[in-house]
């Protein structure tokens, strides 16, 4: 494995891109169907709860200093270490494949409209193919750029929408149930946080300035959470919930009603990069967790790891032909539950793990 060290900030930049890419085009949809105005409160108690989870993943990524993941769980679970490594890593596939997916469908149906989808789907899976090979040092660099980049863009665009937002659009703030506001918020932070886990790619013993990495990773998600918070609200205000749950891609149909001059148009198409940036991050970093978790539990060797490699890239294309059938908000709806199990069961192997460790040790 590749001892390289890496800096808090830019491994917190990563942290940025795992816990948003979900969110711009697949879950933006459902939480804004699902709690309608009290959008705005389920993101906040969401973001309360992210807090909470956090503090575990963090507590496990500490957790044995100089260990990784795989490492990690041979140590907790012995020869029952495979019962856990697997599932998390089809958890993990899985993930990556909905995002790529996501991704595809979206510059299928906005842009490249004449272009067969799978070409689009074969693309970014052979670019983040190659840069998951890179290793995490590569994508921590191209992070650290597009976080950069998409500060600048979420701040242009912000600054540009927000004389267009009308604060009745709010009203009435509470219109659902309460149990959908609890279901939304638990549902966000789960996805907010728990795709964080997959920075244990590397050891705590990796980042050259680890003593301040949790600063770093709280004001990191910190940011995240307010260009989240504040796409989702301004969208709300300046289309109304009525309007804005007739999209698949609604924060998208939003920045529409950008306008800078007479002579400039379709300002939409620079910055829907954020998300594009985010997700190419988020999979690469998702699929390099793969790759070399099933290396270093197999014990494999270079030829063999790429070969299993060049397998996963390969049912990673093959699964949407049967399992992703459209591009609409419907699809994002029902494939919000399977994502959201995996994401408990990670949590879970997290909870027993600091239990075990700390048994342990007594």
């Amino acid at each position: 494995m590749n001892k390289e060290k890496i800096n808090s900030f830019g491994l917190s930049c990563l942290v940025c891109s795992l816990c948003s890419a979900p969110f711009y085009g697949i879950f933006s949809s459902y939480t804004l169907h699902t709690s309608k105005n009290s959008t705005i409160i389920s993101l906040l108690i969401g973001f309360i709860l992210s807090l909470i989870i956090s503090h575990f993943i963090l507590k496990f990524f500490k957790m044995y200093n100089n260990k990784n993941f795989s490492q990690k769980a041979k140590i907790l679970f012995n020869k029952f270490s495979y019962f856990i490594i697997i599932p998390i890593l089809c958890c993990s596939l899985f993930g990556y494949i909905l995002l790529t997916y996501r991704l595809t469908t979206f510059l299928s149906s906005q842009y490249l409209i004449e272009t067969p989808k799978y070409f689009l789907l074969i693309t970014i899976l052979i670019l983040t193919f190659y840069i998951a090979n890179k290793g995490i040092e590569t994508i921590v660099r191209v992070s650290t750029i597009s976080f950069y980049l998409s500060v600048l863009i979420f701040l242009f665009d912000f600054i540009s929408l927000i004389p267009q937002v009308n604060f009745e659009n709010f009203l009435p703030l509470i219109n659902v149930s309460t149990n959908k506001i609890i279901l939304s918020s638990i549902i966000f932070a789960f996805y907010f946080s728990i795709p964080i886990i997959h920075i244990n790619i590397i050891s705590n013993s990796q980042i050259e300035d680890n003593e301040i990495f949790n600063k770093y990773y709280y004001s990191f998600i910190t940011i995240s959470f307010i260009m989240i918070f504040l796409s989702m609200a301004t969208s709300i205000g300046i289309l109304g919930i009525n309007i804005v749950n007739l999209f698949d891609y609604p924060l998208y149909t939003t920045l529409k009603r950008i306008k800078l001059f007479s002579f400039l148009d379709s300002l939409e198409n620079i910055s829907i990069m954020l998300w594009v940036l985010y997700i190419i991050n988020a999979s690469s970093t998702m699929l390099s967790f793969v790759f070399s978790s099933l290396k270093e539990t197999f014990n494999l060797n270079n030829k063999k790891s790429k070969i299993i490699n060049v397998i996963i890239l390969l049912i990673s294309f093959a699964i949407p032909n049967f399992m992703f059938l459209t591009n609409n908000y419907n699809e994002s709806y029902e494939y919000i539950w399977l994502p959201f199990s995996f994401l408990v069961f990670m949590f879970i192997v997290i909870i027993i793990s600091l239990i075990k460790n700390r048994l342990t040790h007594h």
